[in-house]
């Protein structure tokens, strides 16, 4: 009878979800583009205030500057309060203009907190990946979860950076989100959240740089 139980809740998952979750890859199983990433050009933090450091408590405790710290190399901010990813798109030529490396991108929360179409957000963020990946550059995504009525989002951070070979940090804000002592605010974490965040970066970004 049990056994019979967990077939039919098995079908369910298979019917519903087309097996994605029952037979999803691990993290950055798959092949990554322009890795490894060349020698010459930056490294480049490109996104939305978690990435310019909103509620971090002043210069040099946001994640990218920490980040900098831990890898031994400079690490430039171009985080924007606000940006949804057709902003951050609207200033791509900035990125490009660097020509770099790598390139760390953390976008979509404001998409979500906005109400937008995700499924645009995530086709644009794809699209966005694929341009930056044209220009040489190691692409690092980071993986948002936990944000109210965020359940889907990990996951189409996990189908986003394996349709593009993107490397997946997942779920940057795990443990994170909710704790007063590492938040600055609902959102944003304060300067000893993100340093676990830049942890995290530095700890998956390490064996990709030479």
């Amino acid at each position: 009878m049990l056994r019979s139980k967990w077939i039919l809740v098995a079908a369910i998952l298979l019917t519903v979800t087309g097996g994605y979750f029952l037979f999803r890859p691990s993290v950055n199983s798959w092949k990554i583009v322009n890795n490894p990433p060349r020698a010459e050009g930056p490294v480049v933090a490109f996104g939305d205030s978690l990435t310019a450091g909103f509620g971090s408590g002043g210069p040099g405790r946001d994640y990218p500057s920490v980040l900098s710290a831990l890898i031994g190399r400079e690490v430039i901010n171009l985080g924007a309060n606000g940006d949804t990813v057709s902003r951050a798109y609207g200033r791509i030529e900035k990125l490009e203009a660097l020509s770099p490396s790598v390139v760390l991108l953390l976008l979509g929360g404001n998409d979500l907190l906005r109400r937008a179409n995700l499924n645009e957000s995530f086709a644009l963020l794809g699209e966005m990946i694929r341009r930056i990946q044209s220009g040489g550059a190691l692409v690092v995504l980071l993986g948002i979860d936990g944000l109210p009525l965020a359940a889907p989002l990990g996951n189409r951070y996990l189908e986003t950076a394996e349709a593009t070979g993107a490397v997946l940090v997942p779920d940057i804000l795990g443990d994170i989100l909710g704790k007063g002592s590492l938040m600055a605010d609902g959102i944003h974490p304060n300067g000893e959240g993100y340093r676990i965040m830049a942890e995290r970066v530095a700890k998956t970004l390490k064996p990709y740089l030479r």
